[in-house]
């Protein structure tokens, strides 16, 4: 089979805290590694930051990362691609928050910045994933604002109208938001970052093209990759929207869809 390129969410398709999976499956890890093997190019597609992926993440299964929702992109442990924020409209972002008391962190290329004040996104995070060793705390706001890709607030239901009301009336051409992780979560970030952006640049690195792609994934912001990609696969456990657009349903995670789906599409 000529060389294809895989791109794989994290959270709720290669693993699901929610579910009780923290690890790669083994049998998925076999068919990542039989595929590997094969010549593929398998791939991280997630909204997470570069520093919520551990060491797990970079043992070289993968040949790259696309993270922060498209916002960076990494070959072979080289960056070819970041999408920064707009700097005035981080600063006027983080100032709302602020005034609202919404806790918030930011994440750049390579790190994830958080007031260690923040205690309920802090502790969120940190009995979620146990990332306390990844947040810098000791920070110049505004230097770290020139460097953001994305900024995650949590806002409570009495500040949630007031954010959704300001998104709308004064960022919403050029700031997107989307909901993750905790029901208080919102993410805001370039409105030209997306993980089929991500999926571009990386198709542009290797001289191949959309016919030589496939994505697996679960939850909203699969949507762009599940639709740009030529075969796209919804976890059994994913959100309603992406099964509509998917080309594929597999079992959930639960059920080692993954591993299945792997085994049917990449026979030997």
């Amino acid at each position: 089979m000529k060389e294809k390129v895989l791109f794989f969410d994290i959270d709720g398709t290669l693993v699901c805290s929610q579910m009780g999976i923290y690890e790669i499956p083994l049998g998925v890890k076999q068919q990542l590694n039989r595929l590997k093997k094969q010549g593929h190019k398998l791939f991280i597609c997630s909204g997470r930051p570069k520093a919520m992926l551990d060491e797990k993440w970079l043992d070289g299964t993968f040949d790259g990362y696309i993270l922060n929702n498209g916002g960076y992109v990494e070959i072979d442990g080289k960056s070819i691609y970041e999408n920064r924020m707009d700097y005035e409209l981080c600063l006027k972002t983080a100032n709302i928050l602020e005034e609202l008391h919404c806790d918030y962190m930011i994440a750049t290329a390579n790190h994830l910045y958080i007031d260690p004040s923040y205690k309920e996104l802090y502790n969120f995070f940190v009995q979620k994933g146990h990332f306390e060793d990844l947040f810098t705390i000791k920070f110049d706001r505004n230097e770290v604002l020139k460097r953001a890709i994305k900024i995650e607030a949590n806002v409570t239901n009495k500040d949630r109208e007031k954010i959704e009301k300001y998104i709308q009336n004064d960022f919403g051409y050029v700031i997107n938001f989307d909901e993750h992780g905790s029901d208080n979560a919102f993410e805001f970030y370039s409105p030209t970052i997306s993980k089929a952006t991500g999926i571009q640049k990386i198709l542009d690195y290797y001289h191949l093209n959309q016919d030589d792609t496939y994505a697996f994934g679960d939850g909203e912001n699969d949507l762009e990759m599940i639709e740009f990609c030529r075969v796209g696969v919804a976890m059994g456990n994913a959100c309603d929207l992406l099964k509509v657009k998917a080309n594929i349903i597999c079992k959930s995670v639960v059920d080692d869809g993954l591993e299945d789906i792997l085994k049917i599409l990449f026979s030997d």
